[in-house]
């Protein structure tokens, strides 16, 4: 390892906000069902701290061994290629399980969904690869410099977080599937594929050089589609869902022509805050959230069929009907 250099304070906080305005970009991105900060944070954190710390005594284990017994360049080959990537997404992996049995837990008690589908693996897959890549491109510019530390910053900036976000999909894919077995192949394959997108990443950065971030480049792209196609889904699903609502009282047919919208649904956003109503689009917000929700749990129900399900649709159905007899009582008051 070389002899470390320093890095300007301005620079080090120029990483660290592009890293928090990646991800606060990517969670966005969920037009229909945004992750709560409360779980995306700590998953960027453990990205951050945890995975990174375990992840450089792992490497910097094997490194020295083999190069004891091999060449120095050899040794941090098969390091980068072979050990990385396996050591890393499985500690990068560990944070997105965690936080999908908390927040399986948390559903049997309130009914939201809140790690269930593709776009909530990207998200939270991609909240702890920037973690983990802002910790990481620190380390390399303290070793190798400004320059370096820029370079990765600007062209691989996405690089871990689509890395892990296979491993996110592969656990989002968790409600969304019958049987055991497949509950538990496909976030192994989601594994396996962060693994062998991240060596061959590895790979091609170490014998081509800039031809790795291309390969990026191409990937990212990938992802879009996939992105583009899973929001097509989830407003399908809502629009699908919520049909019945409208008749049934649940909803007004204004929210049923609303919500699958994401322009129309800003639009009502923006008119009440413009017009000074903040307290109503808080409510607003809160309330067309769980009729989304509702949405959503209702079309695992349907896949799934297990009592559970069942319970938590009725228990989002009647949160709508709590929320909407408070706020007809706030108004009458």
């Amino acid at each position: 390892m070389g002899s470390l250099v320093s890095l300007s304070g301005s620079l080090i906080w120029f990483g660290i906000v592009q890293a928090l305005i990646y991800l606060l970009f990517i969670r966005a991105i969920d037009l229909y069902e945004r992750e709560p900060l409360r779980y995306v944070i700590p998953v960027f954190v453990w990205g951050f701290a945890v995975a990174t710390t375990v992840s450089l005594v792992f490497n910097t284990l094997f490194e020295l061994t083999l190069s004891s017994v091999t060449s120095v360049k050899t040794a941090s080959f098969f390091t980068a290629v072979v050990e990385a990537p396996v050591v890393e997404e499985c500690s990068k992996g560990l944070a997105l399980l965690l936080i999908f049995f908390i927040a399986f837990l948390a559903r049997r008690r309130t009914g939201l969904i809140e790690f269930a589908g593709l776009m909530d693996g990207i998200v939270y897959g991609s909240a702890v690869g920037f973690g983990f890549a802002i910790a990481e491109d620190l380390l390399y510019g303290l070793q190798f410099g400004a320059e370096t530390f820029i370079v990765r910053r600007i062209f691989g900036g996405f690089a871990h977080a689509s890395f892990t976000s296979l491993t996110g999909m592969g656990i989002g894919l968790i409600p969304w599937v019958q049987g055991r077995a497949l509950k538990v192949i496909l976030p192994l394959l989601g594994l396996l594929g962060a693994i062998l997108l991240h060596a061959t990443f590895n790979f091609t950065a170490t014998v081509f050089g800039p031809v790795g971030y291309l390969v990026l480049f191409c990937v990212v792209l990938v992802y879009i589609v996939i992105i583009i196609v899973w929001l097509a889904v989830e407003r399908r699903v809502i629009r699908e869902e919520l049909r019945d609502e409208v008749p049934a009282g649940t909803i007004t047919s204004r929210q049923y022509t609303m919500l699958p919208s994401y322009f129309r649904t800003t639009g009502y956003y923006l008119g009440l805050i413009f017009t000074g109503k903040v307290a109503t689009w808080f409510r607003a917000r809160k309330l067309n959230a769980t009729a989304v929700d509702l949405a959503l749990a209702k079309r695992l129900a349907r896949r799934t069929g297990s009592p559970g399900s069942m319970v938590r649709v009725r228990m989002l159905r009647q949160k709508i009907l709590d929320m909407r007899v408070g706020a007809t009582v706030r108004a009458a008051s």
